[in-house]
């Protein structure tokens, strides 16, 4: 059996066309920047070199996180309707091989109990979202947007940043060469990104170490489930004859195997097959080897998001192990913080300036989940194999290795500290309050509202949430009714900043805020709090759309 997606629609385009922005790059984070830009009615173009066709699957774990913004768009419960089983549970299984013993599992629900996984502290939770369906997701969600031009096999082969904005020129073997302009560039176009690379934009390292090479095979293993004395999961961790993980793809026949090369292996695709067959104890004819590639992990930040008209999202701005599932995650929440900040300056409402903050609030961010994946990978490969674990009269062995795996790497699965501990309480847009900041706990989330952390989640009465009520715009919470910040809100009008208001008399709201006011970023993280209209809405707004003193006086001698 072969599982593809569709390909993406391409077609001719117009010379000298113009752009608000051009995204180059159609994978999660270049789809996901088109649907966070359109939604907000800009005029973007998307460019990709390939078909859009997923023939290599990756990157199947979506956190809580991102799944709140796939709410904002609209389309998080698509998971339900994709082709991974919605009631197939996502356990993690650490077997000494696939037919002897198993060491350890950490158990977790299926995509349709995701909610289940944050206990009353998100309206969604994370789930397994294989790529066939994910990026078909997205693609479709982009495509509805009016303003949104999605093109397949384009390539971006040169641009020119400018005063004004940019130069684009692309080419397509069926059209040609175009010529396009935008007022901005934002780069998804991976790993090895070719725009970084332009721009000159250097990685930086820790440490040479980080770099290893993985052999990475999608393929068919009919009946495996079935051979196997294990129960059901999402993904095996092999430890014997040699460390190989398998991670499901549909919860049937189809998986994803990946597991580290020796100094001088490269395996070619029958070396693979058998490589499987040998660590599955099944012969060669009991595996199809759909696709096989060669992949190299690495843990680097980009020194700047930004040059001149020109930003990086996604992997292009930072490259990390995929040990917990953090890479893509980290991307979506670049478009999150970038989509908002770019609408700002293009509709003229927020100074250039505004643009700055999205290397100084996301590099920090993904500094720590560059670091976070190292750790998860350092745990891992301290799992050596141990011929003695599939001996049946070492019990103990067995047992002592399962202990070291739970003692280990549970901190992998156990991470809503991590998805939801986002904060930015050193950006110059934050407005602090003076209150201590809360301990940071990778594997448990504590809700604040403290500024510069995500606004928490509060349960309606109506059975939604409180994140409901954020829809990609400056949002006031007015917690405590009888407190009138009229002046603030005055104030985003006559600057024509969107801005939503809503009053909340949800139980326990006041106590989880803090607050009789919430100003909430269209992002969803908190800008200012208080108990009081501030004397200074001016200065408040100017602050939180990143326009100085100067700035401010310049605005006030031209208005």
């Amino acid at each position: 059996m072969r599982l593809t997606s569709a390909p993406g629609t391409t077609g001719d385009l117009a010379n000298d066309t113009t752009y608000d922005v051009v995204i180059v790059g159609g994978g999660p984070v270049g789809l996901a920047t088109a649907i966070e830009l359109g939604s907000r009615r800009l005029s973007v173009l998307l460019v990709e070199r390939e078909d859009g066709v997923v023939r290599y699957p990756t990157a199947e774990s979506v956190d809580t996180a991102s799944m709140e913004l796939l709410r904002r768009w609209g389309i998080s419960d698509e998971v339900l309707r994709s082709g991974f089983p919605a009631d197939e549970r996502r356990d993690i299984s650490f077997v000494s091989r696939m037919t002897t013993y198993e060491l350890a599992r950490f158990p977790r629900p299926c995509n349709a109990d995701r909610r289940a996984t944050t206990h009353g502290l998100s309206p969604e939770g994370g789930v397994w979202w294989p790529k066939f369906w994910f990026d078909l997701a997205l693609r479709e969600r982009a495509a509805a947007e009016p303003t949104v031009d999605l093109r397949y096999r384009w390539t971006c082969d040169a641009f020119d940043d400018g005063t004004h904005g940019v130069t684009v020129r692309l080419s397509s073997q069926a059209y040609g060469r175009r010529t396009v302009r935008a007022r901005y560039l934002v780069a998804c176009d991976g790993a090895a990104s070719p725009v970084r690379k332009a721009l000159g934009i250097e990685s930086l390292r820790d440490s040479a170490d980080v770099r290893a090479r993985w052999q990475g095979a999608f393929v068919s293993l009919p009946g495996l489930r079935e051979r196997v004395p294990h129960a059901p999961a999402v993904q095996y961790y092999l430890v014997n004859p040699r460390r190989m993980i398998l991670g499901s793809l549909d919860g049937g026949d189809l998986w994803r195997v990946t597991y580290p090369l020796a100094e001088g292996e490269s395996p070619a695709a029958t070396e693979v097959r058998a490589t499987v067959a040998d660590a599955l104890d099944c012969t060669a004819r009991d595996v199809e080897v759909l696709d096989a590639r060669e992949w190299s992990g690495d843990a680097v930040v980009a020194e700047s998001f930004r040059s001149g008209h020109v930003l990086l999202a996604g992997d292009s701005a930072h490259r990390m192990w995929p040990s917990g599932g953090h890479g893509m995650n980290t991307g979506l929440g670049d478009v999150a913080n970038l989509g908002w900040k770019l609408e700002g300056v293009l509709r003229g409402w927020a100074p250039d300036a505004l643009l700055d903050t999205y290397t100084a609030e996301r590099r920090p961010h993904a500094e720590r989940m560059v670091r976070r994946a190292w750790h998860n990978y350092r745990a891992d490969n301290a799992i050596l194999p141990d011929p003695a674990l599939d001996d049946p009269a070492e019990k103990e062995a067995r047992d002592r290795a399962g202990e070291r795996i739970v003692a280990t790497r549970h901190t992998e699965w156990r991470s809503l500290g991590v998805q939801l501990g986002l904060c930015y309480t050193k950006s110059p847009l934050i407005v602090p309050d003076g209150t201590p900041e809360p301990p940071a706990d990778p594997e448990k989330y504590v809700p604040t509202a403290r500024p510069g952390h995500r606004a928490p989640h509060v349960a309606l009465a109506d059975g939604s949430s409180v994140l409901d009520l954020f829809r990609g715009r400056f949002t006031l919470l007015n917690i405590a009714p009888a407190v009138d910040c009229g002046a603030l809100a005055q104030t985003f009008r006559t600057r024509g900043i969107p801005l939503d208001e809503e009053w909340v008399g949800a139980d326990g709201a006041r106590e989880v805020y803090g607050c009789a006011i919430a100003l909430v970023r269209p992002d969803g993280i908190v800008a200012w709090r208080g108990d009081a209209c501030p004397a200074d809405p001016d200065a408040l707004v100017d602050q939180v759309i990143g326009r100085s003193a100067n700035d401010r006086g310049t605005r006030e001698l031209t208005s």
